[in-house]
């Protein structure tokens, strides 16, 4: 973490005022608690290391969201990368939903069909395995990012799968982290 200190404070001198930090995994205030795919990095307080700068931290798919909900109606947003990242839009609002933070039992199962790019298996298991979060949210639309997202053809056969309305991100890779900067 020292060889990050220096590196950022070489990018970006001592003037940091604000920072807004997007994570794949759980959180608490300034703290970035876990993430399955970072298991190397485990309570780690931003605020601390960024001494003197204002800290936000939040979870990458309700930063991704926050870049990307313009609407009021209820919309679910993905990221398919590594994991799977969710979060929820409802009534203009991005729901803190804390159980969305946690991977799900089945994403071991996601990272096998995802790595063997058959995107119609892919599809058909996230269509599954969504269908509890969906029954109970009501999404009128699901927008995807991330790597997965990217693959051709990909977003039809998940439209078709998850029978509604699917759109990838407007600001593809950069939805994130402009989520995290307005935060």
């Amino acid at each position: 973490m020292v060889a990050f200190k220096i590196v950022l404070k070489k990018l970006l001198g001592n003037s940091v005022a604000k920072l807004g930090i997007a994570v794949p995994g759980r959180i608490s205030e300034s703290t970035f608690v876990s993430a399955t795919n970072l298991p190397y990095i485990q309570n780690f307080n931003f605020a601390k290391f960024f001494a003197g700068a204002k800290v936000k931290i939040d979870h990458d798919a309700r930063c991704f969201a926050r870049a990307e909900y313009v609407s009021k109606r209820t919309t679910l947003f993905l990221m398919l990368g590594t994991g799977v990242g969710r979060a929820v839009g409802r009534n203009g609002k991005i729901l803190r939903v804390k159980k969305l933070e946690y991977p799900e039992r089945w994403e071991r199962e996601y990272k096998k069909i995802r790595d063997s790019k058959n995107d119609q298996r892919l599809a058909a298991f996230l269509g599954l395995k969504l269908k509890k979060i969906i029954s109970f949210y009501k999404p009128k639309t699901i927008a995807v990012g991330g790597g997965v997202a990217t693959r051709k053809g990909f977003l039809k056969k998940l439209q078709k799968a998850l029978r509604l309305p699917v759109k990838k991100s407007k600001f593809g890779k950069n939805s994130v982290a402009i989520g995290a900067a307005i935060k």
